[in-house]
């Protein structure tokens, strides 16, 4: 792929150098063309002036001329007579033909290495209507033709030069940003090499012009990881859910059981020992119920595809679950109040995922708080969100353990007995589920808050109550 990548960028910068280079190229030859007519056109001035004052001198002089330079000179008179002809033939098609346009000022195509035919320059003798006569200079090129060579070859080498300095470059360049690729592509194909077969799904085949070959296996790699992920995830969920089945019929079993003997113990030891085994049945039977309940919370987050949600009133669902906990709050000695802050709080979670999320808070909070203590649940609206807490002035728990108290399976070191340890994780789950956050941080000077932020409707014309 370096190797692609570097050509690709090489032949790139090749293309826009020559063309720069051709470019510049074409105009050293123009300025070097436009020169040596000017200095030849100064020179056929000199030879009509020669000719209009000197004409005895006129041959002299253009042999000398020719001898240093290697041009030829023509002059002719007003009335076409040849004064002077040194290595130009006056009958030549091209000389007859730059007589005639002699006073055109137009200056010749440029000269390049190649272009052998020497070059002819026509000046008239004076200025018109008086101008009588021409001068015609065979220029010889080749000097100027061997010094365009020589800018060209320069220019050449300084091409060459930087193509190469741009080729390193991009070696170096291309590394160093191929090296991050080429190691995930590494990590990527042993990752694969490791996946079961039955959750490798097969590659399609992909067309070159789509991409790098290196860059398509990539991604199909990172497909086939991220597809064996998504099915380990959906095993491991439904192993979770066929083992919690899978034992709750003999937990239930075991419970009838227990109950049948209950009558024929004493009143002693044995009695004291059947109660402790009926709770920890109750106790495993809970913890059943728990990771079945999470398990399919996570396969439900899984199954949604963005149709709109049945949202509610979450003032309605707060007071209805107030009313639902209300004996157990009184029964754990604790003082159970609600303040609603708005007098309606519409959200997009429907009815049931936030009473069930008060559920797992109220719970808790009955539970582990304490006798004496009081819990408020209190509902606000916040910009574009609906806020419901649940705040008690219990035992709370340690700094350290706030931060686990949404892991599955974690309980306090203080908390009473009892609990699985899977409620908050599966309140945040079916909060994160909907677009919601859930929080938990101790309350001042103790105790616990559960805050959870829900999306709230913007038009209430647009909520379908559940």
């Amino acid at each position: 792929m370096r190797a692609r990548l570097v050509t690709a960028f090489t032949a790139l910068a090749a293309l826009c150098m020559i063309c720069f280079a051709v470019g510049i190229a074409d105009q050293l030859a123009t300025s070097r063309t436009r020169g040596l007519v000017i200095d030849r056109m100064q020179d056929a001035n000199q030879f009509g002036a020669l000719a209009a004052t000197v004409p005895a001198s006129l041959c002299d002089r253009a042999q000398s001329y020719r001898d240093s330079t290697g041009n030829g000179v023509l002059v002719l008179a007003a009335d076409g007579a040849v004064l002077c002809a040194l290595g130009v033939d006056p009958a030549e098609e091209r000389v007859l033909r730059a007589t005639l346009e002699r006073h055109r000022l137009e200056m010749p195509r440029p000269l390049y290495p190649w272009n052998t035919e020497p070059m002819l320059i026509a000046q008239p003798i004076g200025m018109p209507p008086q101008a009588g006569g021409v001068v015609v200079i065979a220029v010889s090129t080749s000097v100027t033709r061997a010094e365009i060579a020589v800018r060209w070859t320069q220019l050449a080498c300084v091409t060459a030069t930087a193509l190469l300095v741009f080729y390193g470059l991009a070696l170096l360049v291309s590394g160093w940003i191929l090296r991050p690729v080429s190691g995930l592509l590494r990590e990527v194909d042993a990752l694969t090499s490791t996946l079961p077969v039955l959750h490798v799904p097969p590659r399609r085949p992909q067309p070159m012009s789509e991409g790098p070959p290196e860059i398509l296996r990539l991604a199909a790699g990172v497909e086939s990881v991220t597809r064996a992920v998504a099915a380990l995830a959906a095993a491991e969920r439904q192993h979770v859910v066929d083992t919690a089945h899978s034992l709750r019929n003999p937990l239930a079993a075991l419970a009838v059981r227990l109950q049948a003997l209950q009558p024929t113990l004493a009143a002693d030891v044995a009695a004291t020992t059947f109660v402790s085994v009926v709770s920890e049945v109750d106790r495993l039977t809970e913890l059943l119920d728990g990771l079945l309940t999470s398990a399919v919370a996570a396969a439900e987050e899984d199954k949604q595809v963005g149709s709109p949600a049945t949202g509610c009133d979450a003032v309605g669902v707060a007071v209805y679950r107030v009313d639902a906990w209300r004996d157990a709050f009184v029964r754990a000695d604790i003082i159970l109040t609600f303040e609603a802050l708005v007098t309606a709080a519409e959200t997009t979670v429907p009815k049931g995922v936030l009473a069930q999320i008060l559920d797992v808070a109220l719970s808790n909070s009955a539970r582990y708080a304490g006798a004496g203590a009081s819990t408020t649940v209190t509902v606000d609206r916040e910009a574009e969100s609906v806020v419901v807490s649940v705040a008690d002035t219990g035992v709370g728990v340690s700094p350290d353990e706030i931060d686990l108290l949404t892991t599955r399976f974690f309980r306090g070191a203080q908390v009473a007995a009892g609990g699985s340890g899977l409620g908050l994780p599966i309140a945040a789950t079916l909060a994160a589920q909907h677009n919601g956050m859930l929080f938990v941080e101790s309350a001042q000077p103790h105790g616990l808050v559960v805050t959870v932020s829900l999306p709230a409707v913007a038009d209430p014309a647009d909520l379908t109550f559940g």
